[in-house]
C-alpha cells in the first residue's frame, strides 16, 4: 500500500469514527456534515473528497454493520449439519448481534428507513459506498439462498416456495421481529417475558412451517 493510499485510509477511518459517534449520540436527522467535519477536524471539503453525502456516510456504517453480521452468520451456520437447523441458526446469529451490537442493530434498522431508495437508483448513479452497501446486502443473501437450497435438496425444508422467496420472507421476519423486540424490551420485561423464549418460541413457528410438506 502506498502512502498516499495509506493517508486515505486513515483520513476515512477517523471521518467514519467521528461520524458514527455522532449519528449514535445525535440521531441520523439532527447529525450534519458541518458536525462530522468539526469533530473530525477536517474540512467539510475534505469530507467531500471521500464522501458524496450524509448518506454514504450512514450506508459506509452499514457496510462495516454488515460485516459483522455475515461473520456472526458464518459463525453460528459453521456449527450446524445442513437442514433446518442450519436455518435456524441464521435468525439465531442475527440474534445474538443484536444482543451484542444494539447500537449497530439501530443503524441497521435505520438505514432502511432513513435511505429506502438505493436499491432502486440506475446502476450508473450509484455512488461507490452505494454499490458496496448493495454488495455486502447481497452476499448476506447468498449466504440464506445456498443454505435454503441445501436444505430443500436434503428435503429438510418444504420444497413448493421459492428460495429467494423463503429467503426474503425469512429475512424480514427476522429484521421486523428483532426491531420490535429491541423497541419494546422494558415493557417485555414488565410482562416478564424472556427475549430468549420468545426468540424461540418464533423460531420454532418458522420451524413447523417450512417443514416439508406430504404429497
Amino acid at each position: 500500500m502506498s502512502r498516499k493510499e495509506r493517508e486515505t485510509e486513515l483520513r476515512m477511518r477517523i471521518i467514519l469514527e467521528a461520524a458514527e459517534k455522532l449519528f449514535l449520540s445525535n440521531g441520523y436527522e439532527n447529525t450534519t456534515m458541518d458536525q462530522i467535519a468539526n469533530s473530525s477536524e477536517f474540512s467539510k471539503g475534505t469530507l467531500y473528497n471521500y464522501f458524496q453525502s450524509k448518506e454514504d456516510l450512514y450506508l459506509a456504517i452499514g457496510i462495516k454493520v454488515y460485516d459483522i453480521i455475515i461473520e456472526y452468520t458464518k459463525k453460528f451456520t459453521g456449527r450446524e449439519e445442513s437442514g433446518i437447523k442450519q436455518l435456524m441458526a441464521i435468525g439465531y446469529a442475527y440474534y445474538e448481534f443484536t444482543k451484542q451490537h444494539p447500537e449497530y442493530a439501530h443503524i441497521f434498522h435505520d438505514i432502511a428507513v432513513k435511505i429506502p431508495n438505493v436499491n432502486n437508483k440506475p446502476e450508473k448513479e450509484r455512488t461507490l459506498i452505494e454499490r458496496e452497501y448493495l454488495n455486502k446486502s447481497e452476499q448476506y443473501g447468498a449466504i440464506f439462498v445456498s443454505i435454503i437450497k441445501n436444505a430443500i435438496k436434503n428435503n429438510a425444508i418444504r420444497s413448493d416456495k421459492n428460495p429467494w422467496m423463503i429467503g426474503i420472507v425469512l429475512s424480514s421476519m427476522i429484521n421486523g421481529l428483532m426491531k420490535e423486540l429491541l423497541q419494546h424490551k422494558n415493557d417485555l420485561e414488565n410482562l416478564n417475558l424472556e427475549l430468549d423464549d420468545i426468540i424461540d418460541f418464533v423460531f420454532e413457528m418458522i420451524g413447523e412451517g417450512l417443514k416439508p410438506r406430504k404429497k
